[in-house]
């Protein structure tokens, strides 16, 4: 009686260890997610700043400024064109991640269960996408 008493305690004290440690992963997990998530949106922010930085160049060398309007308007166009199609407007965004793609897209990859963001591969669901109002 007294070794199965002993033995049941080292069950439940191991236990404990095995809860604490799974929830260690668990918040390791969390954390690592995080992170990969804000490295990804830095090197967004890196390409953007990049060609911005080239567009300045340009800016300097070149001499008609109607050249370099006509660009920042197809520049700013293909911005507001769905990444996906390249013909629609983004009108959706995905909560997950909150990557920008026309509605049509993101519902056809829904509905036939492509249910990954196609620049980050993040997983979403029926409520994780919606509607995005652009008005001038």
């Amino acid at each position: 009686v007294q070794a199965a008493f002993e033995l049941k305690t080292q069950l439940d004290k191991f236990e404990g260890q095995m809860k604490e440690a799974q929830q260690i992963v668990h918040d390791r997990t969390y954390e690592l997610e995080n992170e990969y998530y804000k490295n990804r949106r830095l090197q967004e922010e890196l390409l953007h700043f990049r060609r911005k930085t080239e567009r300045l160049k340009k800016m300097e060398m070149s001499g008609s400024i109607d050249e370099i309007m006509v660009e920042e308007i197809r520049e700013y166009k293909e911005i507001l064109t769905c990444p996906s199609c390249k013909v629609k407007q983004k009108d959706a965004v995905l909560t997950k991640c909150f990557h920008i793609f026309c509605f049509d897209c993101i519902k056809t990859r829904y509905e036939t269960r492509q249910r990954k963001c196609p620049k980050c591969n993040c997983a979403f669901g029926a409520n994780d996408y919606h509607r995005l109002y652009l008005s001038a």
